[in-house]
């Protein structure tokens, strides 16, 4: 029962810590503060709010969905219930539903930064892209140090095409900071703002996803022949595939040291240094080389196989945050095995389990062999057609030059822009999109139409 809607110090003390906790990623604690005040102050409506936010925060979206609709039940313009309410709507597909709460939100609190910010989210991701920046915009001005504010916002500007105000914009994502960085030095500023680089010794280093840092590797030539000395900072999966790119000098793990170092800069800061723009995108296909030997081996592997080789991935990892969205069981793929091929499987994980393809069909698992993204890119290589859910092995294929048809979910990564079904980051890329939210049956059997009917790639 809800109770009390009286604020002690305690239970604003405890908000307070949650809100901090959450602003630096930290829902789980967040929620731990906010769950130790509830057995304080049993029922206290604002406790309970933020509670709901938490977990939309931990993807618990139906936790999310009964104590928001609770609290509204007694408390009908509790704000911070109805974004929890309306952003979970979102998450299962009720897209009717969300749109009439998020109304009844920015009825009650037009001037609320976080119910703009919310809005703005729910407008990306109908696709609403110009409305949805002018949200973020008037978000923005309202509370300009909210970080995750600004990092949706510069993704609204990206999804846009608007890549200039969308890199600065996307700057307020770093939470990550380099061991150099920490130690004091300099990160590289846009090369407009820079000194020359020529003879500087600059760390680039992994941040977020395998798959971001496969994308802006493309950079690294780009400040060699400036003449920079370039050296990576990167997780193991990803050294001796990194090591491929031109202008690469040395590779360091997580804590490697490097002596002299000049500048230091975050793996996805590299196109706001290159104020790159749809135009200047650099266009150097491939940018990455698996290992000839190993590619003879991987094709020797194949030869039994009949042509097209076509390899599959319909699973992303579970721990990124849109997982749910962007990944499908493995019998939604069925339709694709009605062409006459050789698949090829390369989804790791727990998903790869799930590999059970018709009797019928001519097949290959070899994923047991795939220890690294150097391993990935030797069978990359070797096939003539991957097909996949929005992975890092997208990025690898289309780093590789490889032709990669995408199976994408409807509110598209912000990479991918909008209303297209190609990519300017990678020419040899194949975009089919989610008609509307979770339709997956209509992707699948688009790209199963034009593999069967498509001959080339």
């Amino acid at each position: 029962m809800i109770v009390n809607s009286n604020k002690s110090a305690r239970v604003s003390n405890a908000m307070t810590s949650a809100d901090r906790l959450l602003q630096d990623g930290l829902a789980d604690g967040a929620l731990a503060v906010v769950e130790g005040a509830l057995a304080h102050s049993p029922g206290q409506i604002d406790l309970l709010a933020q509670r709901a936010a938490i977990l939309v925060e931990l993807r618990r979206f139906d936790e999310a969905v009964s104590q928001a609709e609770a609290i509204l039940s007694e408390v009908p313009d509790q704000l911070l219930a109805l974004n929890a309410l309306a952003v979970s709507f979102v998450e299962f597909n009720r897209i009717g539903d969300a749109f009439a709460v998020f109304r009844r939100a920015f009825a009650l609190a037009p001037t609320n930064p976080r119910v703009l910010a919310n809005y703005g989210n729910f407008l990306s991701y109908a696709g609403v892209h110009d409305v949805a920046v002018a949200a973020f915009d008037a978000a923005s001005s309202l509370a300009p140090d909210d970080r995750e504010i600004g990092v949706n916002r510069g993704m609204s500007l990206l999804r846009a095409g608007l890549f200039q105000a969308g890199w600065q914009a996307f700057e307020q994502r770093r939470r990550h900071r380099d061991p150099l960085e920490l130690e004091g030095v300099a990160v590289l500023p846009p090369l407009s703002l820079a000194p020359s680089v020529a003879g500087k010794r600059i760390v680039i280093f992994h941040e977020q996803g395998f798959g971001d840092s496969l994308q802006f590797l493309r950079y690294v030539p780009l400040l060699a022949a400036q003449g920079a000395e370039v050296f990576l900072r990167m997780p193991p999966e990803l050294h001796r595939i990194a090591a491929t790119v031109d202008g690469c000098v040395g590779i360091v793990g997580p804590e490697g040291p490097i002596a002299a170092v000049d500048f230091v800069l975050p793996m996805m800061s590299l196109p706001l240094v290159f104020a790159t723009d749809l135009a200047t995108i650099p266009s150097a296909i491939p940018y990455l080389k698996a290992d000839v030997i190993a590619v003879a081996q991987w094709r020797e592997v194949l030869s039994s196989l009949p042509r097209p080789w076509v390899g599959l991935v319909w699973a992303g990892s579970p721990k990124g945050g849109l997982d749910h969205r962007r990944s499908l069981p493995f019998a939604a793929i069925s339709p694709i095995f009605d062409h006459a091929a050789g698949f090829v499987n390369l989804q790791l994980g727990e998903a790869g389990r799930q590999w059970a393809p018709p009797k019928h069909t001519a097949t290959v698992d070899p994923t047991r062999a795939l220890t690294d993204f150097a391993d990935t890119a030797a069978l990359l290589e070797a096939l003539d057609l991957v097909i996949s859910v929005d992975t890092s092995t997208v990025h690898l294929a289309g780093a590789l030059g490889r032709p990669v048809w995408v199976l994408d979910r409807f509110d598209s990564c912000w990479r991918w822009l909008s209303a297209r079904s190609d990519s300017p980051w990678y020419p040899a890329l194949r975009l089919f999109r989610q008609p509307k939210p979770g339709d997956w049956a209509s992707v699948v059997k688009a790209a199963a139409i034009a593999l069967r009917e498509e001959p080339k790639y």
